[in-house]
């Protein structure tokens, strides 16, 4: 590539990776100097998860312009992207259906084209890595495609129709997944477990490479929910997937003797406040970070690649109690930001539940500084830059 990237990152990282980067990974600000024009790319943008909160950094990151997605849903995802040219395949008319249109989406994605800068940064939980580059490309993985690779995962919220469709269909769509990654210029893997997950999937190495945690309100204020919560509670924070494992920390709360928030998409169907389940639905994030901020613990049940929730939570100062399974095994810390059950059943996580509330707030959140967005931006960074140096 003609462009370098010219400058180090900023001593203000004490440990953290050197580059040549035109961007202060410090500041995460444009540096002077030659700059990578970087494009970013994403599944699709039309909700609220971590994947999209990633993706959002990156964009004052890296000084973005331009995001090339599937589908694009300005009113249900993150306001930072309202700033860029939002290339979406798929009609605005459609965006709200886009994961009902899963059959489709290999071939849609391979026709969507990224193009119109020096490097595309992708960030993939099963589809950006498919898309058609015409410059080098760094593809961030979440995951590996849940529903090809961890696939009782993914298909037992479809109907049984769906299930038989996919299962037939797997080999080829693997063949294909497969082919799409082997195409990126370097690999980067949002956790250990993640690392092995590519391993497994594509024969592939990956730099691991942690989300980047801030509070979620930013530099807004905590705002209370309209509806009361009764203290003191615990806080789940999931949308509706069953890996998530909600029943298991309603189950976990009831056991520990609290009541307990459920935040995220269609949490409105679980609620029964007489039995202690306050079922919030979609909140603000001015909103959460008052909700996590108050609850006296935040719960992860599900089998996470990462558990980003956990760390946003201990920014406020609150533990996590989790299962001891994947992610949670790098972003909870036992004794320090949490506890780990002994086992996945109700009993132990309650138990883990009363152990991590014996946490010391300050230690949690020193615990979830430690994985913030100027640390993310200057590893990414590191990575760009050797691609950069390879194309």
């Amino acid at each position: 590539m003609s462009r370098s990237l010219a400058r180090r990152s900023s001593g203000a990282l004490a440990g953290g990776p050197e580059t040549r980067l035109g961007i202060s990974a410090a500041t995460c600000a444009p540096a002077r100097g030659g700059t990578i024009d970087v494009v970013l790319a994403h599944d699709y943008l039309v909700q609220v998860g971590g994947a999209e909160r990633v993706v959002a950094d990156w964009v004052a990151g890296f000084g973005a312009k331009t995001v090339v997605t599937l589908a694009y849903r300005p009113e249900t995802t993150f306001p930072a992207f309202r700033e860029l040219d939002v290339r979406a395949t798929i009609p605005a008319s459609l965006s709200g259906q886009v994961e009902r249109m899963l059959p489709a989406l290999p071939a849609i994605a391979a026709r969507t084209t990224v193009a119109g800068g020096d490097l595309a940064l992708a960030s993939s939980s099963g589809w950006a890595h498919r898309f058609r580059y015409k410059m080098p490309h760094v593809v961030y993985v979440h995951s590996p495609a849940r529903w090809l690779y961890a696939a009782d995962d993914y298909r037992m919220r479809l109907s049984r129709v769906r299930r038989a469709g996919l299962a037939v269909s797997t080999p080829v769509l693997r063949r294909g997944d497969r082919e799409a990654m082997a195409g990126a210029t370097a690999i980067i893997a949002n956790s250990n477990v993640t690392r092995e997950r590519i391993r497994r999937a594509y024969g592939l190495d990956s730099t691991v490479v942690h989300p980047p945690v801030e509070p979620v309100a930013g530099d807004a204020a905590a705002v209370a929910p309209a509806r009361a919560l009764p203290e003191p509670f615990a806080v789940v924070v999931a949308r509706d997937r069953g890996y998530k494992n909600v029943p298991l920390a309603l189950d976990a709360a009831r056991e520990a003797d609290l009541a307990i928030a459920v935040v995220g998409p269609g949490s409105e169907s679980l609620d029964d406040p007489s039995n202690g389940v306050h079922g919030m639905g979609r909140v603000s994030d001015s909103e959460l970070a008052w909700v996590y901020r108050h609850a006296a613990v935040v719960i992860g049940a599900g089998r996470e690649d990462f558990g980003l929730t956990v760390l946003e939570a201990a920014l406020e100062g609150t533990p996590a109690a989790t299962v001891a399974a994947g992610g949670y095994l790098e972003t909870v810390r036992p004794g320090v930001s949490g506890a780990h059950a002994a086992s996945a059943t109700a009993s132990d996580l309650g138990a883990a539940i009363r152990r991590a509330r014996n946490c010391d707030p300050d230690d949690v959140r020193s615990w979830g500084r430690a994985f913030g967005r100027d640390v993310h931006i200057a590893r990414i960074a590191a990575v760009i830059d050797e691609a950069a140096e390879r194309a």
